[in-house]
């Protein structure tokens, strides 16, 4: 399944079409989106996503979204081809920030040799890479240019993850395989299951 999700997430389901309705200017609707991903060995990613919006815009989000499960509601209704868990949002009305946090299952798919983590959206830029920790940024317009979103994401891949490649907006990567203790035991059990049939047809030397 294609995972098109992260980058402009919120902004673009749940902003711009309230933003197209109210007809707000270009500087009320501005949005900067922070958000970090950290990827396990098995795909899974946890999720946190601040937006900030200038306060006339954050102030019609919360006139059209009074209630947070409001907000959660229309976002996974947007989003049924993923699945999310432990989705919380809440409003931070000091900052004029919006704050999520939540599971995706599935958001890397392992294709055989590598992993893929698709970003979604335009391709992304990288800003900077520490070990399997990236940094990366996108500016989408919108409107014909009227108006902007910006979006900061850090990615975390899982330890061990190498040759890590950006292609458009998917990040690519690799991970030596793991061993677990199920396939060991499995190991084990077919080595004696082997000895034990080799000494089954030896036959016994009489003295």
């Amino acid at each position: 399944m294609e995972m098109k999700w992260y980058l402009v997430t919120f902004a673009i389901l749940l902003l711009l079409p309230l933003i197209m309705a109210q007809g707000i200017n270009i500087e009320e609707y501005k949005v900067d989106g922070n958000m970090k991903v950290t990827v396990d060995e098995v795909g899974n990613a946890q999720v946190v996503e601040v937006w900030k919006f200038t306060p006339n815009l954050y102030l019609q989000m919360k006139q059209a979204y009074p209630t947070t499960y409001m907000l959660k509601r229309e976002f996974e209704n947007k989003r049924s081809d993923v699945e999310y868990r432990n989705m919380k949002i809440e409003w931070d009305d000091s900052n004029n920030r919006l704050k999520a946090s939540y599971t995706m299952l599935g958001a890397a798919v392992n294709k055989g040799s590598h992993w893929e983590l698709d970003l979604g959206g335009d391709d992304v830029t990288l800003s900077s890479r520490n070990g399997n920790t990236l940094v990366l940024t996108s500016a989408q317009p919108i409107f014909d240019g009227q108006g902007r979103v910006i979006e900061t994401a850090t990615v975390v891949l899982p330890k061990g993850a190498k040759n890590i490649k950006i292609d458009g907006s998917v990040i690519k990567y690799e991970l030596p395989y793991k061993e677990s203790g199920a396939n060991k035991i499995f190991l084990a059990l077919a080595a004696l299951t082997g000895i034990g049939l080799v000494l089954l047809n030896v036959p016994l030397k009489r003295g």
